[in-house]
């Protein structure tokens, strides 16, 4: 056998490996972030790149963890994301964007970061998944979560047990 075709292989799974290890995220790797705060049922989508992470998953409960300050207006939320480096919204009358305009009127730091995080996850939101984070992005009854650590921004439709998640490019 010749010397160099025997290398072949290794280089070929060395290259899918170090591929792998560009991914932002890895699915266990997120469910195992979110599991304190949700209570994750199937995964319905999961796409990573370098940059970007998206998913949607279906939700056991409409429940959201105690580790979570669910809040009822965006300065409340605001004031607890330092605090505790997350924390949700869950105001009936204001769609996620619109709270997240008023976020970066009031708290510019924040407000950006979690409206980058919905922008940058763009390219990894395959399919349903996009179509869906733009479907809860508008509509006032949808809980907007975010956490700090890894810029992870969280929209939860109670009423179907949907939880989809955007990430951008680490900070």
């Amino acid at each position: 056998m010749n010397l160099r075709g025997s290398h072949i292989l290794p280089a070929a799974m060395a290259g899918v490996v170090l591929l792998g290890a560009c991914a932002r995220d890895d699915e266990a790797s997120m469910r195992a972030r979110l599991a304190p705060w949700f209570s994750l049922g199937e995964t319905l989508a999961f796409s990573s790149r370098a940059h970007c992470a998206a998913a949607a998953f279906r939700l056991v409960s409409a429940d959201i963890g105690a580790a979570v300050p669910v809040e009822r207006n965006v300065p409340d939320m605001l004031r607890a994301l330092p605090l505790r480096g997350v924390a949700a919204l869950d105001d009936p009358e204001m769609t996620p964007d619109a709270a997240m305009v008023d976020a970066v009127n009031m708290q510019r730091t924040f407000g950006m970061q979690m409206r980058r995080a919905g922008l940058e996850a763009r390219p990894c939101m395959e399919g349903k998944v996009g179509v869906e984070f733009r479907r809860l992005l508008m509509r006032p009854e949808t809980v907007l979560a975010y956490e700090t650590t890894e810029g992870t921004l969280m929209l939860m439709d109670r009423a179907n047990r949907v939880l989809v998640v955007a990430a951008g490019e680490r900070a």
